[in-house]
């Protein structure tokens, strides 16, 4: 019994840490993504695919959904991305922005 509690208290740990399950607006996440993002990105969907910094158009047709949530909470230090991200933005915001990059995808 004592198992089978501390796995289900793990199991929604697990889930917690994972990314938010909000049903997110891309329409909201390409008005924070114009307020936050395009001084860098190019952030419009017939963006160039260049590497640095990627437009969001290049991020949507090579990165995964986890990659890109993970990419903008937690930036490679060598990226260049500001790692305050996670700090300017809600978890909602950060979730509507990434549903606008995966929405570009073609």
């Amino acid at each position: 019994m004592k198992n089978a509690i501390l796995l289900s208290a793990g199991l929604a740990l697990i889930q917690l840490a994972g990314i938010p399950a909000y049903a997110a607006e891309a329409a909201a996440g390409e008005k924070l993504a114009a307020e936050n993002c395009a001084r860098c990105h190019d952030i419009g969907p017939d963006g160039a695919f260049k590497e640095h910094p990627p437009s969001f158009a290049s991020i949507a047709a090579y990165r995964s959904r986890e990659q890109i949530y993970y990419r903008i909470v937690a930036p490679p230090s060598h990226s260049g991305m500001p790692d305050v991200a996670f700090y300017l933005l809600d978890r909602k915001q950060i979730e509507d922005i990434l549903t606008y990059i995966v929405s570009l995808e073609k």
